[in-house]
């Protein structure tokens, strides 16, 4: 056209370009790949989605896409090749660019497979899945340029069928040498996640029981049960031997929580069972608690203490009286969940609170994966609705 300038690029400019522009890219992730992926300002969740949506491979793209393709030019193309007037530079840049194009096409495909079946529990099939559709690409880019090669004579020699088979044995050979590095680098963040978690779990477990402890043998708590129990001990020694059991329950459960991090629905309700009854004998009539939970539910599993914090929370900050009694209902619904729910009447004066109870529950179940606790307060009631596991 009139105005513009026309340029021509050599061969090797024109093959060239093909890397490159993988090459800024390659930057940009090499860039990115410094933000630390365990930032503690994500949740264990958004971490595990970044793992499986992105790949921090900035360093394996500027390093590996040219030194593999440069042992391909190496072990491919031998001095006979070059006796057609075939430089090796010539050579190496041709084979930089298929290289390029077999290597981000499989890293899609990769990509695809890892966001499909993201969960370590899946990498046999993952990792058959994904082999074998790279296979398959990697054969028609190999062939479709071969076919390339041929028509445009492009190596001023023919095409054998030798050259050919020795090409696709060497392309598989590194596909499967790069998706190891991949899955091996994908594995192992994985693996630190899975500790990172752990840790947090345990310590959030400890902070729980902790808390726990703490709000049941604060003097407060200890005045209450030894004033029910001295009156007991008056009017109904039977009562009493009976309280003193079921407070040694408590104390034993909560000691032995920490040690776990799930306990199966029976056991957590026959914990629930003492602690409630501590509590029917303090209040009287001022205090029901109805429980309908199917037997099914029984052997599934939930976070210690989790009913427990629910009943706690309720009778701290509501009005507990025979003339405006708490009515707490816990009941197994057939989406599995159990839903926790109590009438609303919340005390007038200020209740000291660290805030940690509901707190702890959300933070055991983000960190066990689990979907999360759903906490509703309308004018008349408040819910909590934990799902099972």
């Amino acid at each position: 056209m009139e105005g513009k300038e026309h340029v021509e690029l050599n061969p090797d400019e024109i093959i060239g370009v093909s890397y490159w522009s993988g090459f800024v890219i390659g930057c940009k992730d090499l860039f990115k790949s410094k933000v630390n992926t365990f930032s503690p300002s994500l949740s264990m969740k958004d971490t595990r989605i970044i793992l499986t949506n992105k790949l921090r491979d900035g360093w394996l793209l500027l390093v590996g896409i040219p030194v593999v393709a440069f042992i391909l030019t190496f072990l491919f193309y031998s001095d006979e090749w070059l006796t057609y007037g075939n430089s090796f530079a010539y050579c190496y840049f041709t084979k930089l660019t298929t290289t390029t194009i077999i290597w981000y096409i499989n890293r899609e495909v990769l990509l695809y497979f890892r966001r499909r079946f993201p969960s370590i529990e899946n990498i046999a099939k993952r990792i058959f899945l994904q082999l074998s559709t790279s296979i398959v690409v990697t054969t028609l880019i190999s062939l479709a340029t071969t076919q390339l090669y041929a028509l445009t004579n492009y190596w001023n020699r023919p095409i054998t069928w030798q050259d050919t088979i020795y090409n696709l044995v060497l392309s598989y050979l590194f596909v499967f040498i790069v998706s190891g590095i991949y899955e091996t680098v994908y594995y192992f963040a994985h693996w630190r996640l899975s500790v990172k978690e752990a840790e947090e779990l345990k310590k959030a477990n400890l902070q729980s029981q902790f808390e726990s402890l703490k709000s049941q043998v604060s003097p407060h708590f200890l005045f209450n049960s030894l004033n029910t129990l001295s009156s007991l001990i008056e009017e109904n020694p039977d009562m009493a031997v009976k309280f003193v059991n079921q407070l040694s329950k408590v104390y034993r459960y909560l000691l032995q929580s920490n040690e776990k991090e799930l306990t199966s629905l029976k056991d957590e309700i026959d914990f629930l069972d003492s602690y409630i009854f501590l509590l029917k004998t303090r209040f009287g009539e001022g205090f029901t608690v109805n429980m309908q939970i199917s037997d099914e539910m029984l052997t599934t599993l939930i976070p210690p203490l989790t009913l427990q914090i629910l009943v706690e929370n309720a009778v701290k900050h509501n009005v507990v009286s025979i003339h405006k009694p708490l009515n707490i209902s816990i009941a197994s619904l057939e989406s599995g969940t159990i839903a926790v729910v109590n009438n609303l009447q919340k005390k007038t004066i200020n209740v000291a609170s660290t805030g940690t109870g509901l707190a702890n529950i959300v933070a055991k179940y983000r960190l066990l994966n689990k979907p999360p606790i759903r906490i509703e307060e309308g004018s008349n009631e408040f819910s909590v609705t934990l799902p099972i596991i």
